[in-house]
């Protein structure tokens, strides 16, 4: 009897700690931290290649970019995860590197938690566009057109592996198509190809392209949308990080309705913050290391309280 109750009351106490919230595993913070921010109807990315901050701000080859940087909202102190590509779009989209640490072509992302999850969970839309797309069913092969490399969503098997969600992950034909209708999904993620992003060509052919193709998201935006553009890393040699070590001090242009006109934000941030950013700007909660309580929500980039509820 004494057995008995010995067993009732360890299975009593086991019950009242995993009620208290210490055997389960607690939920991600949300996003926001709870506070109010900007709600954009709608957000797109548009991520460019290998160019540091000091390459690319201020400099004649790239005058829409600046302007784009001068009339919207630029952080100054904005840093990639490392080096080489890949990694850091893994890091943007499912807020740690899970696994990975170079170019792989047959790597296995660990784990298949990420943003566009997110977005389905909770009814948003979303479709990512890859000029000159090889495959949306794996890796694929290098092309004079298209790195693998650059498209994070073919390494997430929550993707690649579902029909539906590999049907979103589309060429620029269907971008083009989407753009002239006007129509859009809630957040999409658009990678030029290697000879419109700056890896394969000069800085200001990047920026002559930008100039066209930026111009047209905007647009399908809406004046309660915000465009992202960044670098997924700096040149090489640009070790800097945020608080140490990484993949070099980039920029990052939040253009549109709902970014803040004519600013610049110094927080100290990296591709974790922008993600944090977007899942705050849809309520969600923050994937990994993009809600570690030192990865910030760049709200400075934003107006305030604009856009959705």
């Amino acid at each position: 009897m004494r057995g008995v109750k010995a067993g009732l009351l360890f299975v009593v106490m086991a019950l009242a700690v995993t009620a208290c919230g210490f055997a389960a595993e607690d939920p991600p913070p949300m996003a926001d931290d709870g506070r109010p921010m900007a709600r954009p109807v709608r957000v797109g990315v548009i991520v460019l290649e290998n160019r540091s901050y000091e390459e690319v701000i201020g400099s004649a080859s790239a005058p829409y970019i600046n302007r784009l940087a001068r009339t919207g909202a630029l952080a100054t102190s904005y840093y990639a995860i490392g080096h080489p590509s890949l990694p850091n779009y893994i890091a943007l989209t499912g807020g740690a590197e899970l696994g990975i640490t170079d170019d792989c072509d047959i790597c296995v992302v660990a784990g298949d938690k990420n943003v566009v999850g997110q977005l389905d969970a909770t009814g948003h839309t979303w479709k990512a566009y890859f000029e000159g797309l090889d495959s949306n069913r794996s890796p694929g092969e290098d092309t004079d057109q298209y790195n693998p490399h650059y498209n994070p969503f073919v390494y997430y098997e929550s993707v690649r592996g579902v029909p539906h969600n590999r049907d979103r992950v589309v060429d620029f034909d269907v971008l083009d198509h989407d753009l002239k209708a006007g129509r859009v999904a809630d957040f999409i993620w658009i990678a030029p190809r290697i000879h419109h992003d700056g890896h394969n060509s000069t800085l200001r052919a990047a920026d002559q392209y930008a100039s066209r193709l930026v111009t047209r998201v905007l647009e399908a935006l809406g004046p309660q949308g915000v465009l992202y553009l960044t670098w997924d890393e700096g040149k090489r040699t640009d070790l800097r990080g945020d608080g140490g070590a990484g993949g070099g001090r980039i920029a990052l242009i939040a253009a549109g309705g709902v970014a803040r006109g004519h600013t610049r934000t110094h927080v100290e941030a990296d591709h974790y913050a922008l993600l944090r950013t977007i899942e705050a700007g849809f309520g969600l909660r923050a994937l990994r290391d993009a809600g570690k309580p030192s990865t910030p929500v760049l709200r400075g980039l934003l107006e305030p309280r604009t856009g959705r509820p």
